[in-house]
């Protein structure tokens, strides 16, 4: 059996290529947020960075990504309160500590100033926001509340037998069975599948 020579896909022709004549793309695995710090003057920021960063690689960073200088950096880890692991809402679980934060604020060269917050928010759907936010929080207390309701009484339930009894004690008509009511003689059937005779 002769194989034949099959095509190679332009989308493939790239992974015979030499990893040294390749076109080389490096994204970073890291995260860092710049906080917004209005105390602090505008030759200095302040940046969220993972634990495992330090000074040098925030300085690498800014000036090779964004060719901002830095003229030092000062950081520090803040140590997160503890706390107790809590469901249903209820404080009750292990104790622990959560993840400490690390902090790095920079001096930079050149001053930078912090963007305005926005006051008209309509462009990122601001509201829709909202109004989800309020939802999931509604439902949250939904659950909560249903996780509970076997130690508590159901008011619902109690008001509507409530209902129910004071109609029927308005009504003069006197209470009949199901059968009776609907006209089904249960006992006719019984009597002929047994074989009985009724009493007349």
């Amino acid at each position: 059996m002769v194989r034949r020579a099959v095509a190679i896909p332009k989308a493939a022709k790239n992974a015979f290529v030499p990893p040294s004549q390749r076109k080389q793309v490096f994204l970073p695995e890291f995260v860092i947020a710049l906080a917004r710090t209005p105390f602090l003057s505008p030759r200095y920021a302040q940046f969220r960075v993972p634990l495992n960063f330090n000074k040098l690689d925030l300085r690498d960073y800014l000036q090779n990504a964004y060719n901002v200088g830095v003229v030092s950096v000062r950081s520090y880890i803040e140590q997160q309160p503890i706390t107790r692991m809590t469901r249903d809402g209820r404080n009750i679980g292990a104790w622990r500590r959560p993840k400490a934060q690390k902090r790095m604020t920079v001096e930079l060269r050149e001053p930078f100033v912090y963007p305005e917050e926005p006051k008209d928010l309509s462009p990122w759907e601001k509201e829709s926001w909202d109004a989800s936010e309020k939802w999931q929080t509604g439902m949250q207390k939904k659950m909560q509340q249903k996780s509970h309701s076997a130690e508590e009484p159901d008011t619902d339930v109690r008001k509507a037998f409530e209902e129910q009894a004071k109609e029927l004690k308005k009504t003069p008509e006197e209470w009949r069975p199901s059968s009776k009511a609907l006209g089904v003689d249960l006992a006719r059937r019984l009597s002929v599948r047994t074989g009985a005779k009724t009493a007349k």
